[in-house]
């Protein structure tokens, strides 16, 4: 690793996951800048997560993003809407929601709230999209790379990533 080479690492809400990712990539943590998210998807290219990017870039003459996720993550959030629909007041605004979902595009990009609210199927595809986001946004310097890593029993692995075509 290149000395006091800048990395923005996005990843999720584990403990101890930025210490084991800094050793398994031999990165000093001082170089390390870490932007945790539930699910550390980039759903929106000009919503709130890729605006704190941007500036986490800017601000720190950040080189390189990683988005990092651990292979098994997002099965324990899986059904969060299941959850929300319990409650009987939730369930009614699901309704109203649901609704706006599929009626009122581009406002709201995704086919349902389901969709929405839940994380990519696998950890590989959500990183695939993530990365694909971050690469295409034009706020972002081209020499800034961008990798998706997953993460499996503290070894790093890059994964293939999704061209600007969505091809990989």
């Amino acid at each position: 690793m290149e000395e006091n080479k800048k990395i923005l690492m996005i990843i999720g809400m584990e403990k101890q996951l930025e210490q084991t990712i800094c050793r398994a990539g031999n990165i000093q943590p001082e170089n390390a800048l870490v932007l945790k998210s539930v699910f550390p998807d980039i759903s929106q290219p000009y919503g709130d997560m890729m605006r704190d990017i941007i500036t986490l870039v800017h601000r720190n003459k950040a080189e390189e993003i990683w988005i990092v996720r651990d292979k098994y993550e997002q099965t324990a959030d899986k059904d969060i809407s299941d959850l929300l629909n319990r409650n009987k007041d939730l369930s009614d605004r699901m309704q109203t929601l649901e609704y706006l979902f599929q009626n009122c595009s581009p406002e709201f990009p995704y086919g349902s709230i389901d969709e929405w609210l839940s994380p990519s199927e696998n950890a590989a595809e959500g990183v695939q999209k993530s990365v694909a986001a971050i690469r295409q946004h034009p706020l972002i310097p081209s020499h800034v790379n961008v990798k998706g890593i997953l993460i499996e029993n503290s070894v790093l692995t890059e994964i293939e990533t999704l061209n600007k075509n969505g091809a990989r």
